[in-house]
């Protein structure tokens, strides 16, 4: 019985058929290995489609957000326009003698000069961005950096905002509750709410003789103008980041 295990031992583990079934064995690993690295590079590189999709969907909704804002945008621009106008309208009314001015008129203006809205712009993809801090990983470094900077340009706006409604609500506000009257200029204004103007009114044309009002609506002005001047900086980041957008999808 021994012998007869020699013998098959002999047969089938000459040195011959060891190294044979070695380089067979390399063989199989070398397979393994291959296909090992081929399905790592399948799953990367599906990864990086799935990525890639990702950030073109993310690129798509800025796009369409900024684009938004750029209408809202224009809007907004035309009312500080318009409030601007009515100021400087105002200025030269100052110390008129005209003794036929228009109260009407006066309501008119002062209810433009007035109308100097915020801007919030409705960008939740950014927000997103911006709270979870996904911006970090955007490829692109230059929108990166236009994203931020957009954000600082926002934020310089809401900052002189606040300066002029603190203007308006402890300043104008309160001056023209003792002079004139809201009723009227929501009349000029187009109020559907009201249909008769007040009857309280005393001496009205005084307050264009009136210093004070001179200064407020120059104050009022200089808010007006400030805030247009930053509402132009404004449409110049979105440029930009449209460009910059634009460049990136293509």
């Amino acid at each position: 019985m021994i012998k007869f295990f020699r013998k098959i031992r002999q047969n089938f583990f000459t040195p011959d058929k060891a190294l044979g079934y070695l380089k067979y064995g390399i063989g199989e690993i070398i397979l393994v290995v291959i296909g090992i690295l081929i399905a790592i590079q399948l799953n990367e590189w599906n990864q990086h489609r799935l990525e890639r999709k990702q950030y073109t969907v993310v690129l798509r909704n800025l796009q369409e957000e900024f684009n938004r804002t750029k209408a809202l945008l224009a809007e907004i621009t035309a009312r500080y326009v318009n409030s601007i106008q009515a100021n400087n309208l105002l200025m030269q009314m100052i110390a008129s003698e005209d003794e036929s001015l228009s109260e009407l008129r006066i309501d008119t203006l002062i209810a433009k000069c007035t109308m100097q809205p915020p801007f919030f712009p409705l960008q939740p993809t950014l927000a997103e961005l911006m709270n979870s801090g996904n911006i970090k990983s955007l490829p692109n470094d230059q929108l990166k950096r236009k994203l931020y900077d957009w954000e600082s340009t926002i934020k310089w706006f809401h900052f002189d905002y606040d300066l002029y409604i603190n203007f308006n609500n402890f300043q104008f506000q309160p001056y023209l509750n003792t002079r004139w009257s809201w009723k009227n200029i929501d009349i000029a204004d187009g109020s559907k709410h009201v249909q008769t103007r007040s009857k309280l009114t005393s001496a009205p044309l005084k307050m264009i003789h009136d210093l004070e009002f001179e200064n407020l609506v120059d104050q009022n002005l200089f808010h007006a103008n400030r805030l247009h001047h930053r509402l132009e900086g404004v449409d110049i980041m979105i440029a930009k980041l449209l460009d910059e957008l634009d460049a990136e999808l293509h």
